[in-house]
Parts: structure tokens; C-alpha cells; sequence
């Protein structure tokens, strides 16, 4: 803050020193000057307070302060000796403080010292700016590159250089040497260096016409016009125009020569050079995903030959490489990745950070657009290993467009896959998986019910999945699109077959969550959880609502810990199916739903059987086939009992085929408020082989339209 005011500083420092001035032969010189030069403007004040000393020589201050672009603030504050070194030369040295604030908001200070020689028609002179702050960071000039066949970091850096000028000039003979008017041009060069950058030399040339006296003006005064052209290897031509008064105040000593050199401003570069780049050390980088060092870097393409020959590549490459592909493949078996690989396909984006900075980058495969052909249909086309990536591709054919076995925190990213034989992502055993802004689409249709129906008798399978993982954990899919495939998302606990009739559950499927996952046109069921824990589904949305023949859209079977959060569902057989499995000792309990929206089932909007501990909260249901809500409880125990300790809060049911609830079975506590519009009747009980019936706790309040309902009143209002 203190730097930021040396302008300031410059205007009191004139007011405590004019005394001193106004009684010495030298009068101290106020300075305004504005300009335009190459990429903008600026305009500037400043004060020169010179004091003759009793061997005629003279110390004085300088004070000088800019704003440019309307931003960028810089002062300076210096001082100064001169003498006469005879009758004609005026020699001096001087030293100033400068501060700059940036083009980039950042701060830097610098010391600079100068020599010079001036007498009425030659001067010369010479700086030297040494910085004194160091580098700044610049996140947008980080870069990640290739060299040397591995990846590294490079972060972007402001920085005040250090450098030298000088220039050598004087007066044209273009006016009388007793003139008011003096023109003058100078030629000079300059250099600037610093910490990994390249040296700067350049030239400069500049013109200055100087009137002196002008009327209305103070005696001394002087105003100047001048142009400057400078050209060097970095910046090339640049230029700039100004215009300058100088005024002198305090009452007029004996020298009142507005063109003495004692009193001459001095000429240097008032603002501090910097350089914004990738100027920062080289590092090792790590890839931001998996925060795993970069390995060895290869590029793929048709010319690397065949999948035997790119495997071979990508195998000597070692753990953790980068393999950049370019341009379309076609393999006629799995490629398989190594532990810690990245497969990036042209054109494809990734993040990178720095080993040792922390700061990030995103590197860029400048190859073509990669398309994966995998021509063996009983063959997956990538087999992904622990701790890999694979991004920025399409995959087309194999048996499953990217699967894993028995790997650990696989990332798949940016990736379309279509036409596959089987499924489109499979994990088996995977500990750690994230699929994010992927698109599935276009994989084989299954109609047959016998081969393709999931059945408790074979709970490890659902066939042609967009998306399966069977006995996996901590599974992610975020930002992803599924469209006209036979099952959506399938994920399932892994489970030993014990008997004919019963499984033993091996491992569960446990900390699975969709992010706006959107599933269309899913013949079967769009999301299907088996003997899943730790379940979260945000922002997915089924739309099954422009096919004939589909399944239920979202099931939960056997599956617990869930948490749903808006949710939409259109279309399918039934909308949110909740299920118990005996037949596999899982139980779907503790199930929390917030802003769920069902509209179009065929039948039910919301399926219950037999299940406990359910909360649905701001619930709607529209236009469904049958009811807003079948409760389905078992009355003989052998499916797990009645549905229990169910809360329904704030559910509206509108234009339900037959009504707004239907209780076959025992219901045991069930909560809340709903309300039935445009439909036939409240709710049905069923009295047929499972006869509906309602038994509530001391507590237990279920409203249907403002009116509590329960087994004394459901005989009446439920027809």
C-alpha cells in the first residue's frame, strides 16, 4: 500500500520542499505529461526540486508518479548530483526507487542508477535497472509440453528484468542557438535480461521539439511534443507520441534559462520492465486426475502396426506413460493398458500439475481426432489396469467398449462408445472408478426375456449394459449421457451361488453415485442396484416415454443407505421400484428421497415391496397408468413382510389411472401427507388372495387430501 501512493508522495514532497527552492537560484520544476504508445495510454505528474550548493553544484529530488491504462499505477522517487564539469558540460549521477503495479494486479519495485553528460547541444547518458521483487505467479501462462519424450511442467511467471540503456543525442541546427525553440533526436539501444528468459536488445530513436515561453505561461516554462520508435527481437516495432509542460514556480533566481542543463529532467525509463510467460522452472509434472508423476510419453497411430505391435509400445513404455494416440485405430484385439497408463486420444485435454509447484496446466494431444475400431467381436477393445486413464475418444465394436478386472481407481473420461457387442463399460471387482462427460449409445437391443431378463437366479448378470460393475466400490458416474441401450447403469454386489434356490453375497456394491446421469431409452431397466450400500443418485433423469416395450426405470433391490435427490422419470413400466431379496439376504432399508418426479409410468409411479424405512419427500406423480404409489407388502413372510415405517411427505398424485395409492398386503406405519387430483378415487385396498390392510402405530399419521387414513376408515374411502 505504501508503493501504491508514491504518486501521492510526489505531490506533498512538493509542498514541504518549495520553501527551500523559492530561495535558491534554481527553481524546482512541476512536470505534467500524457502519451499514447503501443497498446495504450497514459498520463503523468511529477516534481524536480534541485538546491545549489556553495560550490555551485547542485543535489536535487525527483519525483515522478504514472497511471496508464486507467489501471496501471507506478511511481518513482530518486535523487541526484550534478556539477559543471566547465564552462559547457553538466555531469551527473542519480538513483531512483521505482514501483510498478502491473497489467496483471501484480507488484514490483526496482532500484535504478544512472550517469549522464549534457551541455547545450550533446548529451549522453546511461541507466542500469536492477529488480528487487521477485517472480509472480501467472496461472494462465502455465504450460505442460513434451520433451524429450516425457511430459513436464512449466509455470507462468511475471517478472521485473533487469536491464541497460543508453542513448547519445543533442540539439539540430534547425533553430537559432539562442532560440525558444530547441529540436532535438536521439538514438540509444537497450538490453533486458532475466531468470529463464531470452536477452532483449533493441534500438531506440526519438524526437523531441521543445517551445520555451510560451505566452501565457510562466517565464521558464517549457512544452514539449515528442515521438519515440523502438524495435528489438522480442517486441519487435513498437511506438509512442507524447505531449509534456514543465512549469517552474518560485520566484525567478539569475538562471532562468529553461533549457539549463542543471535543471533538465532526467531521461530514463520510468516504468519496470516485466515479462509474463512460461518462464517458471522446468518440473516433473503429474497428471492432476490420479496425482500420479508422468512417465515415458509414445504416440499410436495406423502406422504402429497392429494391436500386437501397439501393446508391445505401450508395454515397454512402463507404468504410469502417456500414450498420445493419433488419428483413427483398428484392432483386432484388447488393447490392454498398464498400471498408471493414460491413453489420450487426439485432440483430447488433461490436466497436469506441477511435482514440485502444485500449480496446474492442461496439456493438449495435438494429433487427430481418435476413433477406436475393435473388429473382434468377442474381444473387449481396451482393457484398462489400476490407477489408468483413458480420454478423448470414440470406441466402436469388441465385446465392451472399455472393461476392467480386479483394477483400482480407473478414470474414463470423454469418451463415446457405440456398436459394441455386449456391454459398453464393464468393471468386475473394481475398487475406485470414475466415469465422467462420457456418452453411450447405440449398443445391442436384447428382446429376449429368457437371456436377457435380470433374475435373482444369476444376480451377477445383466446383459448389455451401458454401464455394469459387478462386486465393485466407490464407483462414480457423473455427466454422462446413455441412450438406446438395453440396460442402463447396472450395478450389483457379487454373490456365490449356495444352492438352487439361494445366494451368499460375496461383496456388496457399496459407495456407487450418479451426477447428472441422463438415461433414455433403455428397453430394460435404466438404473438397476443389487445388494448395493452407501447409494447416491443426483440429478438423474430415465426417459423411457417414446418406446412401447421397456421395464421398470430405477430399481433398488436389496440395496440400503441411499440418498436421491431430483430425480426424473418418464416413460417405463413402473417409475422407482423399491424391492426387498430374501432369495439374496439383502434388504432395501434407510432410502431418503428428495424432489422426485414420475409422469407416464405404465402402471405404478412408485413401487414399494417389502421394504422398510423409506422417506419420500416433495414427490410427484403424473399421469400414471394404474396408481401414484403401489404398496405391496407380504402377508405369508417367505418375500420379507409388510411394507413398514414408510414416510410420504408432501406427494401429490395427479390423473392416476385408478388411484392415488393401492395397499395389497400389510402396511405397517406409514407417514405423511399426500394429495390425489383428477383421479377416480383416493386409494384401493385389495382384497384379493393379499388383502390390503393398514395398521398404524401410536404416532403413525398418513394423510390423503387433509384426511387421516387408516384400517378404521380405509374400508370406506378406498374403493
Amino acid at each position: 500500500m505504501k508503493n501504491k501512493n508514491i504518486f501521492l508522495a510526489s505531490l506533498a514532497s512538493s509542498t514541504l520542499l518549495s520553501s527551500a527552492a523559492l530561495a535558491v537560484d534554481l527553481r524546482a520544476q512541476a512536470e505534467i505529461e500524457g502519451g499514447f504508445f503501443s497498446g495504450g495510454s497514459d498520463v503523468s505528474g511529477g516534481f524536480f526540486l534541485p538546491f545549489v550548493l556553495d560550490s555551485g553544484n547542485a543535489i536535487f529530488i525527483d519525483t515522478h508518479g504514472t497511471i496508464a491504462n486507467g489501471s496501471v499505477r507506478q511511481g518513482s522517487i530518486g535523487a541526484g548530483y550534478r556539477f559543471r564539469a566547465n564552462e559547457q558540460w553538466v555531469v551527473g549521477a542519480y538513483g531512483y526507487y521505482d514501483y510498478l503495479k502491473s497489467d496483471y494486479g501484480n507488484s514490483f519495485s526496482q532500484l535504478s542508477f544512472g550517469v549522464e553528460a549534457l551541455n547545450g547541444d550533446l548529451e549522453m547518458r546511461s541507466n542500469f535497472y536492477l529488480p528487487l521483487t521477485g517472480a509472480k505467479a501467472l496461472s494462465a501462462f502455465n504450460a505442460a509440453y513434451v520433451r524429450d519424450h516425457v511430459l513436464v511442467f512449466q509455470e507462468g511467471k511475471e517478472r521485473a528484468r533487469r536491464g541497460l540503456d543508453a542513448e547519445i543525442g543533442g540539439r539540430l541546427p534547425v533553430f537559432d542557438e539562442g532560440s525558444n525553440v530547441q529540436l532535438k533526436v536521439f538514438g540509444g539501444s537497450y538490453w533486458y535480461g532475466g531468470r529463464n528468459l531470452g536477452d532483449m536488445f533493441g534500438a531506440k530513436l526519438r524526437a523531441e521539439l521543445t517551445f520555451a515561453d510560451l505566452p501565457g505561461l510562466s517565464e521558464g516554462s517549457t512544452v514539449s511534443l515528442g515521438v519515440t520508435g523502438t524495435y528489438d527481437n522480442q517486441d519487435k516495432l513498437k511506438g509512442a507520441v507524447m505531449a509534456r509542460l514543465r512549469i517552474p514556480f518560485g520566484a525567478t533566481g539569475s538562471t532562468s534559462d529553461a533549457f539549463d542543463p542543471m535543471t533538465q529532467r532526467v531521461e530514463r525509463a520510468t516504468r519496470i520492465r516485466t515479462q509474463a510467460g512460461t518462464t517458471g522452472d522446468i518440473e516433473a509434472a503429474q497428471l492432476a486426475a490420479s496425482g500420479r508423476d508422468a512417465g515415458r510419453v509414445v504416440t499410436v497411430s495406423s502406422a504402429s502396426g497392429n494391436a500386437s505391435d501397439i501393446n508391445a509400445l505401450i508395454g515397454s513404455a512402463g507404468a504410469d506413460a502417456l500414450i498420445l494416440a493419433d488419428g483413427d485405430l483398428g484392432l483386432d484385439r484388447t488393447l490392454a493398458l498398464g498400471n498408471g497408463q493414460t491413453f489420450l486420444g487426439g485432440g483430447g485435454v488433461i490436466a497436469v500439475r506441477g511435482a514440485r509447484s502444485g500449480a496446474t496446466a492442461s496439456f493438449v494431444n495435438q494429433g487427430a481426432a481418435t476413433t477406436i475400431t475393435g473388429y473382434n467381436p468377442a474381444q473387449d477393445v481396451i482393457a484398462m489396469a489400476s490407477a489408468s486413464t483413458v480420454s478423448s475418444l470414440s470406441i466402436r465394436g469388441g465385446l465392451a467398449g472399455i472393461s476392467a478386472t480386479n483394477a483400482a481407481n480407473v478414470i474414463v473420461d470423454n469418451v463415446d462408445i457405440s456398436a459394441t457387442n455386449h456391454d459398453g463399460i464393464r468393471f468386475t471387482r473394481v475398487n475406485g472408478a470414475l466415469v465422467q462427460n462420457s456418452r453411450i449409445h447405440d449398443l445391442f437391443i436384447c428382446e429376449n426375456n429368457t437371456s436377457c431378463e435380470f433374475s435373482i437366479s444369476n444376480p451377477n448378470k445383466a446383459p448389455y449394459a451401458a454401464i455394469s460393475s459387478v462386486g465393485g466400490r466407490n464407483i462414480t458416474v457423473r455427466d454422462t449421457t446413455i441412450d438406446r441401450v438395453t440396460y442402463g447403469v447396472f450395478a450389483s454386489g457379487e454373490f456365490r451361488k449356495i444352492s438352487r434356490t439361494e445366494h451368499e453375497l460375496v461383496s456388496s456394491t457399496e459407495n456407487v453415485t450418479l451426477d447428472n446421469v441422463n438415461v433414455g431409452n433403455s428397453r430394460r431397466e435404466g438404473v438397476l442396484l443389487v445388494a448395493g450400500n452407501g447409494v447416491r443418485l443426483d440429478r438423474v433423469t430415465v426417459d423411457n416415454s417414446k418406446q412401447d416395450r421397456d421395464m421398470d426405470l430405477v430399481v433398488l433391490q436389496g440395496t440400503s443407505n441411499v440418498a436421491i435427490n431430483d430425480m426424473r422419470l418418464s416413460g417405463g413400466i413402473n417409475g422407482l421400484m423399491l424391492v426387498a431379496s430374501p432369495n439374496l439376504n439383502v434388504q432395501t432399508t434407510n432410502v431418503n428421497v428428495k424432489r422426485l418426479e414420475v409422469d407416464r409410468t405404465l402402471k405404478a409411479g412408485i413401487f414399494f415391496n417389502p421394504v422398510s424405512g423409506i422417506s419420500l419427500e416433495d414427490v410427484t406423480v403424473t399421469n400414471a397408468g394404474t396408481y401414484g404409489a403401489h404398496i405391496y407388502g407380504d402377508p405369508y413372510g417367505f418375500l420379507g413382510g409388510p411394507v413398514s415405517n414408510v414416510v410420504l411427505k408432501n406427494m401429490s398424485v395427479d390423473k392416476a389411472g385408478i388411484a392415488g395409492l393401492h395397499f395389497s398386503g400389510p402396511a405397517e406405519d406409514i407417514n405423511g401427507s399426500v394429495t390425489v387430483t383428477n383421479t377416480p378415487t383416493d386409494c384401493v385396498l385389495d382384497t384379493g388372495w393379499s388383502p390390503g390392510t393398514i395398521t398404524q402405530s401410536a404416532g403413525s399419521v398418513l394423510t390423503v387430501n387433509g384426511t387421516p387414513l387408516d384400517q378404521g376408515n380405509a374400508a370406506a374411502r378406498c374403493r
